[in-house]
């Protein structure tokens, strides 16, 4: 069945010459899913102009007529699973990814998405009870181990200019979405600079991966402060990296990093986030790779995902 098997994928969030941060984690799973044998075909919705959801509605209604076939569509984000389901020819997967379950404006649209789709994939626990299906798989995404690995921070730092007596602090993440809650970053790191002088905010950005990665080895500790996750990404990465990771207790960071030595959960307050990441300063130290490197790869969550597929597909036979 693979070697046969053919693909729809619709997405508003993946890779672009303009944009090349954005959701780089999509791609590798549509690559990681072609190197299993599935031929996939990619439908990208520009998410800046409404009028483009009209337009893949369009696309993918029309495939319902069209001579190619699909075995199958899968749908990333909620309101991709509403651009998927104008047809009813192929079964349909959706893959949540965060706010489009746990938030309350794109969580209401994800939910309606969640009961139309013939599969639902979610990144957390949390997630599946939110998108009301028992039968959701709980398959986040994996990590580019060619990309993301521990590399000397003295030749990371001199690759992006970085002072090496620093204490550097990243944050990755457009500090203008109002979830990531930068407001608490930056009043967190005016207390870290009263007993930290040389401390540091690196905000790092819609950058290629490959500049993302540098940064990870370059820094003394990333920082998360959210109001609400999925699964998100930049933790996986950073363990891959070695990287220690301060962050609040939310999507499946806790899971991930609560019993690592070098890494703090913290209360989304500022003078908590300070204190854990002096701490993190104050060690210097990477991160023990017995215990942070317990992730997932790209290629083993593509197969999870495989068999959702297969799943479907037999009970749609």
């Amino acid at each position: 069945m693979v070697e046969n098997m053919r693909v729809l994928v619709v997405t508003n969030i993946y890779p672009t010459e303009r944009e090349p941060g954005t959701n780089p984690c999509v791609k590798d799973q549509v690559l990681a899913l072609r190197e299993l044998g599935v031929e996939i075909d990619l439908l990208y919705i520009n998410r800046w102009n409404k009028l483009n959801y009209f337009k893949a509605a369009l696309q993918v209604f029309l495939t319902s007529f069209g001579r190619k076939r699909y075995d199958l569509i899968h749908a990333h984000y909620g309101h991709c699973g509403w651009v998927a389901r104008v047809q009813l020819r192929a079964p349909l997967v959706v893959t949540f990814h965060g706010s489009d379950l746990l938030s309350r404006k794109d969580g209401a649209i994800g939910k309606v998405a969640a009961r139309w789709a013939d599969g639902v994939i979610v990144m957390t626990d949390e997630m599946k009870r939110a998108s009301k299906r028992a039968d959701a798989s709980v398959i986040p995404f994996g990590v580019d181990t060619a990309l993301f690995h521990p590399r000397p921070v003295e030749e990371a730092r001199h690759e992006l200019g970085l002072p090496l007596d620093a204490g550097l602090v990243l944050f990755p993440w457009d500090p203008k979405r109002p979830v990531k809650r930068f407001d608490i970053v930056e009043a967190s790191m005016q207390l870290v600079q009263q007993t930290h002088p040389n401390a540091r905010l690196e905000v790092v950005y819609n950058q290629s991966r490959e500049i993302i990665a540098r940064y990870m080895n370059a820094c003394d500790a990333m920082v998360l402060t959210s109001d609400h996750e999925g699964s998100p990404m930049a933790v996986r990465e950073a363990l891959a990296c070695l990287l220690p990771v301060v962050s609040v207790d939310v999507g499946d960071v806790r899971q991930l990093i609560g019993d690592i030595d070098g890494c703090h959960l913290c209360a989304q307050e500022p003078r908590d986030v300070a204190d854990k990441l002096g701490q993190a300063l104050a060690r210097r130290r990477r991160l023990d790779p017995a215990q942070a490197q317990r992730r997932v790869d790209a290629a083993s969550a593509a197969r999870q995902v495989l068999e959702v597929y297969e799943r479907v597909l037999k009970r749609k036979s």
